[in-house]
């Protein structure tokens, strides 16, 4: 399952507002936040996703979650994704954008390292 753990990069529920707006449009490739729902204990940020590469488009949700010292984003474990590179880019890049809003954050666990390293360009 793709992921990426960002090291103090504060709290899930910093993180509805810059995310729930968040677009980017590449060559074949379109992934759009719809919407972004945080969980009654704040804990949890649900992002409703759109994700166009090439012929095929995906509508599933990513799961940003506290976890110790700062978050874990990753695919919800219900939503039927395919894992494309274009998931891959698009929870890439949203973990860049936590180390952009947080610059004294670091990343920590990830098995995206190499799309995180292609995110940064």
């Amino acid at each position: 399952m793709p992921h990426i753990e960002i090291l103090g990069a504060g709290r899930a529920q910093d993180l509805a507002g810059p995310f729930g707006g968040f677009v980017e449009r590449r060559p074949a490739l379109v992934a759009k936040v719809l919407e972004a729902y945080l969980s009654p204990d704040c804990r949890r940020l649900l992002l409703e996703v759109v994700l166009v590469e090439g012929y095929l488009r995906q509508n599933f949700f990513l799961l940003v979650r506290d976890e110790e010292g700062g978050v874990l984003i990753r695919c919800h474990p219900s939503s039927p994704v395919q894992k494309t590179d274009g998931v891959k880019t698009l929870i890439a890049l949203l973990g860049r954008r936590c180390l952009e809003l947080h610059p004294d954050s670091r990343v920590g666990h990830t098995n995206l390292q190499s799309w995180l390293d292609r995110a940064g360009s």
